[in-house]
C-alpha cells in the first residue's frame, strides 16, 4: 500500500488539514491572550460583588431573617452562611485591577480566601460528568466537600461571627479555551469530510486513467476511458483515448498486413514444391525441397507471430507453480524446483504458457539438463530457465530475441527453428509488463523472466 503522503489525495488532505490547524492555532492563541485576563478579572469581580451583598445582609440583619436572606443570595455556584469560625485563615490579596471596582463596604476589610482552580485534566470529568451535579454548593453536604473543587471565603462580621462562602472553584486558565477547541475540532472534522469527498471525486478519474494506461501498456484491450473530472484531467483522458485508438489501429494494420503477406506466400511456395518434384537431378531436387521447407516454416512462424498480436485473451488468475510444473513435464529431462507451494497470478494464461514453453523448448534444443526455478517477492515473480550447453556469445545476448535471428544458421535444419520462438516469448512477457534477460553461466545459458507483482490467491 502506498503511503498517504505519496498520493495526490494524501498531499491535498495534508495541505488543507495543515492550513486549517495552523489557522485554528493562531485563533486560539489570539483568543487566549486577549480574553484570559478579562475573564479571570470578571470572575473575581462577580464573586466579590456577591460576597459584598451577603456581607451587607449579615451585618445589618440577624436571626431567622438573616438566614432567609442569605439563602436567597446563594445560588448553585456559591452558598453563604454565618458561623462562629472562619473556613480559612488564608489572607486574600485583591488584584490591583480589581481594587478600583471594590465595593465600598469591603474597602479595607481583611478577606480570607482559598485559591484552588479545577485542574485542566479533570475538567471533562467535572463539567460534563455527574460530579458537577453532586458538587453544586447549593446542595453540598459536609461529606461531599472533600471530593469537590470548592474554595472558601471568610469575612469577619463581629467578634463572634464570620460570614463564610463556599464557592465552586474557577476553572484553570487553559480550560477557558475548551469551547473554542471543541469548535475547532468540529470544524476540522467537517472540513475533513468535505475535503475527502472532493479529493476522491478529483482523483478517482485519475486513478481510472492510471489503471487503463497500465493495462494498455501490458497489451490488454482497454476500450474507451470515460472523460470526467476537472478540465485538465478531461484533456489528458481525451489525449489518452486518441493515443490508444491510433496505436491499436497501427498495430492492427501492421499485423493484418504481415498475416496477409505470410498467407499469400504459401500459394507460390506450394506451387514451387510441386514443380520441384519434376526435377530429374535428385541432388538439386533435394536442396530445393529443403529450401522450400525452410520458407514454409518461416511463413508459419510469421503467421503465428501475427496471430499473437491480433488475438485478445481475457486475463484470469492461475497457479503459476502448477503451470511451471506441467510445462516441465512436457519435456523429458527438465527439472523444476521451488520453495513456493502455490502462486496465484493474474495473467493471460494461454499466452504466458506459450512464452515460457518457447523458452524451455529453446533450452532443450540447444542445451542439456535443463532446470527451472521460481521465486517471488513484493516486487514480482522471477522464473529462471537454465541449461547446460554452449551458451551464446556475449555480443549476441540481446540479438537472440530479434525475429528470425539464429546464432548458428546451420541448426535450423536440425531443429526446425526459424528464430521466432524467443521473439514471441519476449512480446508476451512485455505485454504482461515484465522483462526477459539472457546471461551466460559457467556451464550454459540462463533465461530470467521477471513478471510484476500481481499476485493473488490461486
Amino acid at each position: 500500500m502506498r503511503k498517504l503522503h505519496s498520493t495526490i489525495a494524501g498531499q491535498l488532505m495534508i495541505l488543507i488539514i495543515g492550513t486549517v490547524l495552523l489557522s485554528q492555532a493562531i485563533i486560539l492563541v489570539v483568543f487566549y491572550v486577549k480574553t484570559d485576563e478579562g475573564i479571570q478579572e470578571q470572575q473575581i469581580r462577580m464573586i466579590i460583588e456577591e460576597v459584598a451583598t451577603a456581607y451587607e445582609i449579615g451585618r445589618t440583619t440577624s436571626g431567622a431573617e438573616r438566614e432567609k436572606l442569605l439563602r436567597a443570595a446563594s445560588d448553585p455556584d456559591i452558598r453563604f452562611s454565618v458561623e462562629d469560625f472562619p473556613l480559612t485563615q488564608n489572607r486574600f490579596d485583591v488584584p490591583d485591577d480589581s481594587i478600583a471596582h471594590m465595593p465600598k463596604i469591603l474597602s479595607g476589610m481583611p478577606i480570607f480566601a482559598t485559591d484552588n482552580a479545577v485542574p485542566s485534566l479533570s475538567i471533562w470529568e467535572f463539567w460534563f460528568a455527574e460530579r458537577r451535579e453532586d458538587c453544586l454548593v447549593g446542595e453540598v453536604r459536609s461529606h461531599q466537600e472533600d471530593a469537590c473543587p470548592i474554595d472558601y471565603v471568610s469575612i469577619k462580621l463581629n467578634e463572634k461571627e464570620w460570614l463564610n462562602a463556599r464557592v465552586l472553584s474557577p476553572v484553570d486558565e487553559l480550560v477557558i479555551l475548551l469551547p473554542v477547541i471543541l469548535s475547532a475540532g468540529l470544524t476540522l472534522v467537517g472540513i475533513l469530510v468535505i475535503v475527502t469527498i472532493i479529493v476522491k471525486r478529483i482523483t478517482a478519474p485519475l486513478r481510472n486513467l492510471s489503471l487503463a494506461a497500465e493495462r494498455f501498456g501490458q497489451g490488454e484491450a482497454v476500450g474507451y476511458v470515460e472523460v470526467e473530472g476537472p478540465d485538465e484531467l478531461k484533456s489528458t483522458t481525451t489525449a489518452f483515448n486518441t493515443m490508444q485508438e491510433r496505436l491499436s489501429r497501427f498495430v492492427e494494420d501492421r499485423t493484418k498486413m504481415l498475416a496477409t503477406v505470410s498467407h499469400d506466400l504459401r500459394t507460390p511456395i506450394t506451387s514451387l514444391r510441386l514443380r520441384a518434384e519434376f526435377i530429374k537431378d535428385s541432388k538439386l531436387k533435394s536442396e530445393m525441397i529443403e529450401t522450400l521447407k525452410d520458407m514454409d516454416s518461416m511463413v508459419e512462424g510469421c503467421l503465428a507471430f501475427a496471430k499473437q498480436d491480433v488475438q485478445e485473451e481475457k486475463s484470469e488468475t492461475i497457479d503459476l507453480v502448477e503451470t511451471l510444473l506441467n510445462l516441465a513435464g512436457e519435456f523429458p529431462g527438465v527439472a523444476f524446483s521451488t520453495n513456493l507451494r502455490a502462486l496465484g497470478y493474474l495473467c493471460r494464461p494461454v499466452s504466458l504458457r506459450r512464452a515460457i514453453r518457447n523458452v524451455i523448448e529453446n533450452a532443450v534444443n540447444y542445451g542439456s539438463k535443463v532446470r527451472i526455478t521460481a521465486d517471488s517477492d513484493d516486487a514480482g515473480i522471477s522464473i529462471e530457465i537454465i541449461d547446460e550447453g554452449p551458451g551464446v556469445p556475449d555480443e549476441m545476448l540481446d540479438d537472440i530475441f530479434e525475429p528470425f535471428f539464429r546464432v548458428d544458421e546451420g541448426r535450423n535444419t536440425e531443429t526446425g527453428n526459424v528464430g521466432l520462438g524467443l521473439s514471441i516469448a519476449r512480446t508476451i512477457v512485455h505485454k504482461h509488463g515484465g522483462t526477459i534477460r539472457a546471461t551466460n553461466e559457467l556451464n550454459g545459458l540462463k533465461m530470467r523472466i521477471w513478471l510484476p507483482g500481481q499476485i493473488n490467491s490461486p
